[in-house]
């Protein structure tokens, strides 16, 4: 089911997609790529998974033809911006992260960059993002970070957000949420003033 929140994301992500790396949000997520691309960088091959793909920002700084690269996202017209953007290095599709189009078993890697706390069920979409990653597959998470104290604070209000922002995560919330849905934490650690990253194994 739709919720409003979801309503929200969807409404703010196609509606400035056409000019998103210019946005708050797509500078916000920027300095997040080099880190992410460096952790899949030590994997000399495979197939990738980008959940909430956005414009395809980060499969364009992969290099051509190392992975097999997958991407979906609710928004239709960002979609339409990576396919713009990464051409035929890369398959999209306009997809919920709750119900991924893809087999059992079918990536090596799964990123999830900038968009997890817009999921109002993190339970039902790490659930799909398990049961897609194949046994021994690694789980990229990357997202906003805030002290504890104020954490607390924002995520009373967040939900109010017109951009569908729903939950930021603790280091040690994350870790728990990992293991409730059968991954391995392997590690959660601030990138930056602002924001973390986190890897589990499945």
């Amino acid at each position: 089911m739709i919720t409003n929140s979801q309503d929200k994301t969807k409404q703010h992500f196609n509606e400035t997609a056409s000019d998103y790396d210019n946005s708050s949000d797509g500078k916000f997520v920027e300095p997040m790529y080099e880190v992410i691309v460096n952790e899949i960088q030590k994997s000399d091959c495979g197939k990738i998974l980008d959940v909430g793909c956005g414009n395809g920002n980060l499969f364009a700084l992969l290099p051509d033809g190392k992975y097999e690269l997958f991407g979906v996202d609710f928004s239709e017209n960002m979609i339409s911006e990576a396919k713009r953007k990464c051409g035929k290095k890369a398959t999209f599709s306009v997809a919920d992260a709750e119900n991924l189009p893809f087999d059992s078993d079918s990536f090596d890697i799964i990123v999830c960059n900038a968009s997890f706390h817009h999921y109002v069920h993190p339970d039902m979409v790490l659930s799909e993002m398990h049961r897609v990653l194949k046994d021994g597959g690694k789980l990229l998470i990357g997202d906003p970070y805030m002290k504890n104290i104020v954490r607390q604070v924002v995520n009373v209000f967040i939900r109010f957000s017109d951009s569908g922002d729903y939950h930021i995560y603790g280091l040690d919330e994350m870790k728990k949420l990992f293991a409730k849905n059968g991954f391995k934490p392997v590690s959660s650690i601030r990138t930056g003033e602002n924001t973390a990253f986190h890897i589990a194994e499945k």
